[in-house]
């Protein structure tokens, strides 16, 4: 049986990327087709305005993984786990499993620049703030009686400064056009999908173009080389067996 994947996410667009790179990724590395079935969209359900918040105040503590600010986001991370594994439940009529996948999506809206300044403090402390958050969400589960197997794969993946990164990392000229130094809107929206309304780019099918042409399996060594934020997020993805 495929696994089901929940998303967590900002707006829909960062859905539809998000799942077909997923898809892009079972296709190649694990030869399992997903279909639409195999995804679920919190479509009320995000961590825009904790990140945001945290953002605004991280540099006030040094961008301390157990200052005040960070142990509130990592509370309200919590509380977003917590909720998405019941509303999961509840809407699908099925408990997710150790077979299945959280993916625990955010637009950072920040400029890096170059890949290498995602190394910085200010940039990757948010990754580690939120690794630390799963794992306590893990604790408190555990705590209520739940086993490992009763629990699904939970993968962060904060873009920055948003998931057109992502589908220009699969464009041939992206370290020539230099899409790190982009402001997510308009720039980056315009050059990717040739408008700067996503509502638009749906409608109009060019989303679907975009992402069909560009985020295929072909692309993943060079979203991989383009993009720091993605690599543990794709190591444990791409991650497989050997059958002898």
């Amino acid at each position: 049986m495929n696994p089901q994947v929940a998303i967590i996410r900002d707006g829909y667009s960062d859905f539809l990327v998000l799942k077909k790179f997923i898809t892009s990724i079972f296709q190649h590395h694990h030869l399992i087709e997903l279909v639409d079935d195999n995804f679920f969209e919190f479509d009320s359900l995000n961590i825009t305005n904790a990140l945001s918040t945290y953002f605004s105040k991280s540099h006030k503590e040094n961008h301390s993984l157990f200052g005040v600010f960070a142990s509130e986001f990592r509370r309200q991370i919590g509380q977003v786990l917590f909720t998405a594994v019941k509303k999961f439940a509840k809407e699908k009529d099925l408990d997710l499993t150790h077979k299945d996948i959280i993916i625990l999506n955010g637009d950072a809206e920040k400029i890096l620049g170059s890949k290498q300044k995602y190394f910085e403090d200010w940039a990757y402390s948010i990754n580690s703030i939120i690794w630390l958050a799963i794992e306590e969400f893990y604790d408190k589960m555990v705590e209520q009686g739940y086993d490992y197997s009763q629990l699904p794969l939970i993968l962060p993946i904060i873009l920055y400064p948003s998931s057109e990164i992502l589908v220009a990392s699969c464009i041939d000229d992206f370290d020539k056009t230099n899409y790190r130094e982009f402001n997510a809107k308009p720039a980056l929206k315009q050059k990717v999908y040739d408008t700067d309304s996503i509502s638009e780019a749906i409608q109009n099918g060019t989303m679907k173009e975009v992402l069909d042409i560009f985020v295929i399996p072909k692309s993943l060594s060079k979203v991989y080389k383009d993009l720091p934020e993605i690599r543990k997020f794709m190591q444990i993805l791409t991650f497989e067996v050997r059958k002898e």
